[in-house]
């Protein structure tokens, strides 16, 4: 019996994120760039950053997403919270950025999410966790 249920509820997870789009586009390539696009790899307070991840449709129709970005401190507080919205065609591959202009050194948590919507919420992608530090 709890063999059933084990299966029963692997597919219904498998079926909720199918039909919501999960995996849909894949995120990689995480990095803290300029308004040039050059790597940032010691960011200083008061420094503009653009949180930048790229983006890739591996499906076979066009999506609609929103990047949402999130700035946590070390105390756990977020920060800051941003995010942008888009489409992005079958196949095609881009790279989202938001910025952000920290105030305080110290060591700060990004988590990266990409969902359909901001209504709705249902991931696309799974989420993305990186650590930096502000000098």
């Amino acid at each position: 019996m709890k063999f059933l249920l084990v299966i029963f509820f692997g597919i219904a997870i498998i079926g909720i994120s199918s039909a919501y789009g999960y995996q849909e586009v894949s995120t990689s390539d995480f990095k803290v760039v300029n308004s040039l696009g050059e790597d940032i790899k010691s960011p200083v307070v008061d420094q503009q950053l653009n949180l930048q991840t790229s983006l890739k449709n591996s499906g076979d129709k066009n999506v609609n997403w929103a990047y949402i970005v999130q700035v946590i401190n070390s105390d756990g507080a977020i920060v800051d919270l941003n995010y942008a919205t888009g489409s992005i065609v079958k196949n095609q591959t881009l790279n989202a950025a938001l910025s952000w202009t920290p105030h305080t050194r110290g060591n700060y948590k990004i988590e990266i999410f990409v969902w359909d919507n901001l209504r709705d919420i249902n991931p696309l992608a799974s989420m993305l966790t990186h650590a930096i530090t502000v000098t």
